[in-house]
């Protein structure tokens, strides 16, 4: 169950927020199989003077329109999942609202089975003791 929080400008729409959230979810089922039901997404809208990129970190060519993707999950993945989840949530932000692929960015933080709690007070990945 990953937990996923996206920041972006305030200037797109509640339909682009929408659709942006979207392509997250769409990359995660589809790059490291993130079951099509477990959706936990927080989508945070921000003035452009809350948020702040370098512009040119990396020698890419960063805008004011760029796009911060925070995903909590637990440990596990191979490098080559994170990258292709990389590609595709930059590809997916691209198709969905016309994003530049350089205007994502993407951090992924890992955790192990007894760091969630889905409600009732109780670890549910967490073996029974």
């Amino acid at each position: 169950m990953p937990l996923v929080e996206i920041y972006v400008s305030e200037q797109r729409s509640g339909a682009e927020r929408k659709q942006l959230a979207d392509a997250v979810h769409r990359a995660l089922v589809e790059t490291i199989g993130i079951p099509v039901d477990d959706r936990f997404q927080i989508v945070r809208a921000l003035a452009r003077e809350d948020y702040i990129a370098d512009a040119n970190y990396f020698d890419l060519a960063r805008s004011d329109d760029f796009l911060v993707v925070r995903v909590t999950l637990r440990r596990g993945r191979s490098p080559d999942k994170k990258q292709a989840l990389y590609r595709a949530i930059a590809d997916g932000a691209a198709r969905a609202v016309g994003m530049h692929r350089e205007d994502v960015l993407v951090v992924l933080h890992e955790n192990d089975a007894i760091d969630w709690s889905f409600g009732g007070g109780v670890a549910q990945y967490a073996p029974a003791d």
